[in-house]
């Protein structure tokens, strides 16, 4: 073997050879020597080096942030030379609001310190581009923006003369979630009246069970509200994976003294830090949820007073119909919206505060001492209480009943509910995942039936759903014209469903008796409640549209029966597909027209989001790269191309409903009458008109990069200057009723579909899973680490930080049964589709499921055919309930989810 000395390789080396090496041995790689003060010896000068230093020379610093679906919200410097952008870091100056609880700093996680490197990647638009060749074939022409909006802007009047209002799809996926990105096609929206599909469930990203509970899932806890916890569980839940802004808080919490608790099916990188690890099976999470119930009401562990006061479960049911008693029940003009409990104290029926019907604005019972046990008779009608009726479910479900549900030992879920109930606050935190799942909403609903018992509500704990929905009046204004005119808003879900005709599908993936079994529904059922649900107008559908502007919005990467459905879509909006986007994804790979955006460092704009109270601002720290425009700005000038040709054409108003869509005024209605021209001129009105940004200037928010929201932002209650935001405090503090039919946390329904389906108290069921097919392996897909959905996904930082490719997890035992090797091609498949991916072992994973991270575009896949081709969807009969006080549709609170976890596939060696 040939051996070289370090010293006669160093001598060989080209470096060397080349003297870039310095002779002065204090400096030379030759040999190792014990450090002295090297400061007595000069530096020797060597210009490659310059490159490193140049580095880090610039000629201007930005602010901004990274907001593509993503609740961090974090604020970077952005380091600009000859007007590109070198790199990014985070801002790290956000205020300690007391000693007693840790900063937010530094806020930020790998996919913003890359966007640097994003925003010229080959993917990115940078010209306005018009479909020469077939849809999806690739072949575009440049344009001028003066042309093609001009183009397009007749057509969208085509659409209008043709077939009337209503037929424009104007949708804004969640890729625009900073305030003036999000407000320009909003806006647009409203004045002509564009389709727009709500963005938390079009992603199944809503907690419906908090809704349903609370009147609100967007009321919710600031990340530094979760240090003073002494117990936290996470539930459907992964933070250092996907809030690594704020995964810190629990980690603190813990140090401090809090015991973390991770319910998962795999042992993921949260689960590796908790207290424990509760390995639970997919999908049986609100079997667990009941079991804790059953141990807290069986034991007694439950608090008295919270639930008299706060929930619902002191309200009297009639024995003989099952439905709460009303008012209307024992007078004759009385309310369907005032109900009772029974007074210990005068011994009678008492009518219950704070109900919608009520006029009684409070929660305060002010020497009414309502009970939670018995039977009693009011005008001759036999009544008992919602308390009884949820001890009665909840007795179906001990620990050891659920056992064999959950996998989960009963002993360890006993004493885990009895620390629980002894907590002196609990937080419960759930994240985007339970939407996913068709019994998501039970596991949400049990979910605050277990803080409820316990008396964990405001400062006390509570539910975390991941989001806080402030009080930003002005930006909402901006966004829907003043409130004069709105968006034909749409349920996501059920939306995508119906236009997706994704029914044809479902019906070829489960088997409609095993589906019964299993969820309670089979598909005729959930067909016919859809249709009851569309024509009660419980939730709004606008049947087919002939135009799609898509803003934001990787339709045909993330919606199921991914081919089949952009087929159905393509065929619909044949008139007209335009895309307004930042880069090549895969649904801009099949519009008609494209349209530049400018990124998150391009534009002036800010961003508020749940999970702290500060405002970050966007100061376009560089100009948008090639011919790219704000999204702002691109509305304008659309706007403009419309007014001026629907002029030229002699076209004016369209009577819609109570409104007139007026194409003629389009573009004065749009900028204020030339007030608003610009992103710069929109973010400054929303700054100079917002009180809960306190009066500052933009100029001075622009220096600091971000503003602290003063009480004025909280919308339940205000947000307390030095502490951190916990949820309905005003309603355990100030006895605010709740946003619930009866004012209270709710927990009974008597809805006629809650009754159908046997879940008027909350209770378990199953997901459909593999049980309800003919496939052998559950499916299922958390979020990513490696990206925002399929934004950066393609990025080749990210993606040297994993396998670089598609890949799903697997068990090594269910590979070894299959004779798959780690690293090696599988094919995934079932009757509505196939992928091919790359298999990772992943040892906590059990034999009897799949797991693949979402979000890769499907040009990332062999052939071209993503996970969403073998992903089957349903939509929940419960989540279409309306007409029921604060059950109907409600944007961003109530309605139906796409769901993504339903599915079963098999496995093989491709």
């Amino acid at each position: 073997m040939l051996r070289m000395k370090r010293r006669d390789f160093l001598k060989s080396t080209t470096l060397v050879g080349a003297g870039v090496l310095a002779a002065d041995k204090s400096w030379a790689l030759n040999r190792l020597e014990p450090i002295e003060d090297t400061l007595d010896t000069e530096y020797p000068y060597r210009d490659w080096e310059d490159l490193y230093r140049r580095e880090f020379t610039w000629d201007k610093i930005g602010k901004a942030a990274h907001c593509i679906n993503c609740v961090g919200n974090c604020a970077f410097d952005v380091y600009v030379k000859d007007g590109i952008v070198l790199r990014e870091e985070q801002l790290a100056k956000y205020p300690q609001i007391n000693p007693n609880v840790p900063d937010a700093n530094p806020r930020g996680c790998q996919k913003g310190s890359i966007h640097s490197s994003a925003m010229y990647d080959a993917d990115r638009l940078r010209y306005p581009l018009k479909r020469v060749g077939k849809r999806g074939e690739g072949k575009w022409q440049r344009m001028e923006w003066d042309e093609i909006t001009e183009e397009i802007a007749d057509k969208v009047i085509d659409i209008f003369v043709k077939h009337g209002p209503g037929k424009l799809m104007t949708h804004t996926g969640s890729g625009n979630l900073s305030m003036v990105r999000f407000a320009a096609p909003y806006r647009f929206a409203s004045l002509v009246g564009g389709v727009q599909l709500d963005i938390f469930t079009d992603v199944g990203d809503l907690n419906t069970g908090a809704h349903l509970a609370y009147g609100n899932p967007l009321e919710s806890f600031t990340s530094d509200a979760w240090f003073d916890a002494d117990y936290i569980m996470m539930s459907l839940f992964n933070p250092n994976a996907t809030r690594i802004p704020d995964a810190h808080y629990i980690w603190e919490a813990k140090y401090n003294g809090a015991r973390v608790v991770s319910v998962a099916p795999d042992y993921n990188p949260s689960s590796i830090h908790a207290d424990l690890w509760m390995p639970i099976k997919q999908g049986a999470d609100p079997f667990l949820s009941m079991s804790f119930v059953n141990v807290i009401i069986e034991e007694k562990l439950y608090k008295p007073n919270f639930m008299k006061e706060q929930t619902d479960l002191p309200v009297l049911v009639r024995a003989d119909t099952g439905k709460m008693l009303r008012e209307v029940d024992i007078k004759a003009d009385g309310s369907d919206q005032v109900f009772y409990h029974w007074d210990l104290n005068s011994g009678a029926a008492v009518a219950v505060k704070g109900s919608m019907g009520s006029e009684d604005k409070t929660l305060a019972l002010e020497g009414i001492d309502p009970a939670l046990e018995g039977t009693f008779t009011v005008e001759g009608i036999e009544v008992t209480t919602v308390f009884e009726k949820v001890k009665a479910e909840a007795s179906k479900y001990s620990p050891e009943a659920t056992a064999s549900e959950t996998g989960l030992a009963a002993e360890m879920v006993r004493a885990e509910a009895r620390l629980f109930a002894g907590a002196r606050k609990a937080i419960l935190m759930t994240g985007f995942n339970i939407g996913r799942y068709s019994n998501g909403i039970y596991t949400g609903w049990a979910q605050t039936l277990m803080l409820a018992l316990t008396g964990h509500g405001g400062k006390t704990g509570g539910l975390d759903t991941s989001w806080i929905d402030w009080k930003h009046i002005p930006w909402l204004s901006l966004a829907l014209f003043g409130f004069e005119k709105f968006p034909r808003l749409e349920p996501g879900g059920l939306g995508e469903f119906q236009r997706g005709k994704m029914l044809e599908q479902a019906r070829k993936h489960f088997d409609n008796d095993k589906l019964k079994d299993r969820v309670g529904f089979n598909l005729d059922e959930m067909e016919e409640a859809i249709n009851e649900s569309i024509q009660e107008g419980w939730m709004p559908y606008n049947g087919d549209v002939k135009g799609l502007i898509s803003i934001a919005d990787n339709k045909f990467r993330r919606n199921k029966f991914a081919d089949k459905y952009r087929e159905h879509i393509l065929h619909e909006v044949e008139e007209l597909f335009v895309d307004i986007n930042v880069r090549m994804d895969s649904t801009a790979q099949w519009a008609d027209y494209l349209l530049p955006a400018a990124s998150h460092y391009e534009a002036w704009d800010l961003r508020s989001v749940g999970f702290h109270r500060f405002v970050n601002v966007f100061s376009r720290p560089v100009d948008p790269i090639g011919e790219a425009k704000p999204d702002w700005d691109i509305m304008v000038l659309l706007s403009k191309k419309i007014q001026e040709r629907a002029i030229a054409r002699g076209v004016e108003g369209f009577e819609d409903g109570n409104v007139s869509r007026d194409l003629h005024t389009i573009y004065d209605d749009f900028t204020m009458n030339g007030t608003l021209m610009t992103d710069y001129d929109a973010t400054k009105w929303l700054v100079d008109n917002s009180p809960e940004l306190g009066g500052i200037t933009l100029e001075e928010a622009a220096e600091r990069g971000f503003i602290v929201m003063n009480a004025e932002g909280g919308n339940n209650q205000p947000i307390p200057p030095d502490e951190p935001y916990n949820p309905f405090v005003a309603q355990t503090e100030d006895k605010k009723p709740y946003e619930t039919l009866t004012g209270r946390i709710t927990f009974y329904c008597d809805h006629p579909t809650f009754e159908k389906m046997g879940a008027t108290v909350p209770t378990a069921r199953h997901h459909a899973g593999r049980e309800a097919s003919n496939y052998p392996l559950s499916f299922y897909s958390p979020h990513t680490r490696w990206g925002i959905h399929s934004n950066w996904r393609s990025n080749k930082f990210m993606l040297r930080l994993q396998r670089g490719e598609p890949n799903i997890y697997i068990s090594p035992k269910l590979a070894a049964r299959k004779g798959i090797t780690d690293g090696s091609m599988v094919r995934i498949f079932n009757g509505v589709g196939e992928f091919f991916a790359q298999a990772k072992f992943y040892p906590s994973l059990p034999e009897t499921a799949i797991m693949m991270e979402h979000g890769w575009e499907p040009y990332q896949y062999e052939q071209m055919k993503p996970m969403n081709d073998a992903m089957a969807t349903l939509i929940q009969p419960l989540e279409l309930a309306g007409g029921w006080g604060h059950l109907g549709f409600k944007l961003f609170k109530w309605n139906a989810n796409q769901l993504a976890h339903e599915s079963s596939v098999d496995v093989e060696p491709a």
